[in-house]
């Protein structure tokens, strides 16, 4: 099927049926007659091959197909009636698809209230999780391909739209009778035990002081502050005896030996939560950074893009002063 011998009004005639579950609830809502929609209801059969709806008591029940086409659908329809100053993102009838660009610390802290929000709100939205490991992330948002990235950036361009989630600061967490926890920690000693680093990665190959530069955004990769600033602060290095590619990974090693790790504090509860992880604060004082979340500037007025935005800034704020915000 080629496009331009496809007559799109027959989407809206879908898109109304699909939603009402009745072909006269549908006409009314078009302010088309029912034989109208009936016609369009055949023609859009006929060209896709498949019965689209199949006539019950209680309504017109959707195929399979019909409700894996209902997705693009209406995402499509939405982006136009949006391109043409039409209708509001109504969240509440939107069947929609968003993809993120987030770590495990993102989908552990930020994302669980961004969905607890979105099941209640909006329950034909769905949320994909693009792992922050990718070395193309930064592509991937140019292109189109995900919706807006979550992280610790230090530079992005003027094509790229930002906002602050929220601001944290780092910790170390480590087991239980750790050595750490039966004396005052200070940063000399810190650095005579051997830390765990989280390098999303799996490689230095090209960062810049833990930062990737990808089409000019410069995002933080490699997570142990603290030991890639011992050179400066100590005048010798820590010892990185060993790199994961996630925050998650960490806990099940430092249970077992005297390794140690810095993490973000939101992040530090977590493990405290779920392993009986003790945190150790910084004695140095971790600076506090933004975590942001950038999208396409043509993204901008999109009213979808506003109403995530918008909900992830929410789902940041729900994480209280516990995740080192304000």
């Amino acid at each position: 099927m080629q496009l331009r011998n496809f007559d799109l009004n027959l989407l809206t005639v879908f898109d109304a049926v699909f939603e009402e579950q009745s072909i006269a609830a549908a006409s009314e809502r078009l302010s088309l007659s029912q034989s109208a929609v009936s016609h369009a209801l055949r023609r859009l059969r006929t060209a896709l091959s498949d019965e689209l709806f199949v006539r019950e008591a209680d309504g017109m029940r959707p195929t399979p197909k019909a409700r894996q086409f209902a997705i693009p659908v209406k995402g499509a329809l939405d982006r136009l009636a949006s391109a043409l100053g039409g209708e509001p993102f109504d969240p509440a009838r939107a069947i929609r698809s968003f993809s993120i660009g987030a770590s495990d610390y993102a989908t552990t802290t930020i994302i669980p209230r961004l969905v607890e929000s979105v099941a209640r709100t909006a329950p034909s939205v769905d949320i994909s999780i693009l792992p922050a490991n990718r070395l193309d992330m930064i592509r991937q948002l140019d292109e189109g391909n995900i919706d807006m990235a979550v992280g610790w950036f230090a530079t992005v361009p003027e094509r790229f739209g930002r906002t602050k989630l929220l601001e944290e600061d780092s910790v170390f967490v480590v087991r239980p009778g750790h050595p750490l926890t039966t004396e005052t920690p200070t940063i000399e000693r810190i650095m005579d035990f051997r830390h765990v680093a989280v390098n999303f990665l799996g490689s230095n190959t090209g960062l810049m002081d833990g930062f990737l530069p990808e089409r000019g955004v410069l995002r933080r990769v490699y997570m142990d502050v603290t030991a890639l600033e011992a050179p400066q602060r100590l005048g010798k290095d820590a010892r990185i005896a060993l790199t994961v590619p996630h925050f998650w990974c960490l806990p099940p090693i430092l249970i077992r030996c005297d390794m140690i790790a810095s993490v973000p504090r939101a992040l530090a509860s977590e493990f405290v939560k779920h392993f009986g992880l003790v945190v150790i604060p910084d004695p140095g004082g971790s600076s506090r950074v933004a975590i942001e979340a950038i999208w396409d500037r043509e993204q901008e007025t999109d009213p979808a893009m506003m109403w995530l935005r918008a909900e992830m800034v929410s789902a940041a704020a729900a994480l209280g002063p516990s995740a080192g915000g304000s």
